[in-house]
């Protein structure tokens, strides 16, 4: 053996083998550290996952989203992979949402100003900051409606202003 040609001792020979086996021990500890640091992250990723789908169900008021597993089954990473294209749909349709709720929101305070009196108004639609955790459907509903109110408001104001008088003979649920 190489020891016996360098001339070193039992003694030295068992120290060099026991330095060999403690240093394989740590990189075993330290790849079984790193693997279960790994799985955690996973653990936690799929959790915020879960936990992001199920809020964006409920702030869009939706039951439930074909194409999203019901049960969860298979490794972690698959998992994550499974909830994914459910997730980004769900996303998608968020952002799609708030394109809604801006939109009307932005016409509600456009008509708003013209019914104040107020000559110019900026149109800022695109800055309005869609507020507050419901962006169902019946809630955009609402503001449609609240929209369709002004709007006869408006078109109620103009219609008396270039026929004086007329106001009292327009029906109050009269659609224009």
């Amino acid at each position: 053996m190489i020891w016996d040609e360098v001339g070193d001792d039992q003694f030295e020979r068992e120290k060099v083998l026991l330095d060999i086996e403690q240093e394989c021990l740590d990189v075993y500890r330290k790849k079984v550290d790193n693997a279960n640091i790994s799985r955690a992250q996973l653990h936690q990723e799929l959790a915020d996952s879960e936990a992001e789908f199920t809020h964006l169900l409920l702030l869009l008021d939706e039951r439930s989203l074909p194409g999203r597993p019901e049960k969860m089954t298979g490794t972690l990473k698959e998992q994550l992979e499974s909830i994914a294209p459910a997730l980004r749909e769900m996303r998608i349709r968020k952002e799609e949402r708030e394109k809604q709720f801006r939109a009307v929101q932005g016409q509600i305070q456009k008509i708003s100003a013209e019914i104040a009196g107020e000559s110019e108004y900026n149109d800022l639609s695109s800055n309005v900051l869609v507020h507050g955790n419901d962006l169902s459907l019946k809630k955009l509903e609402e503001y449609q409606n609240e929209l369709q109110r002004l709007q006869n408001e408006k078109v109620r104001m103009r219609y008396s202003t270039f026929v004086p008088g007329t106001i009292a003979k327009m029906p109050s649920t009269e659609r224009f």
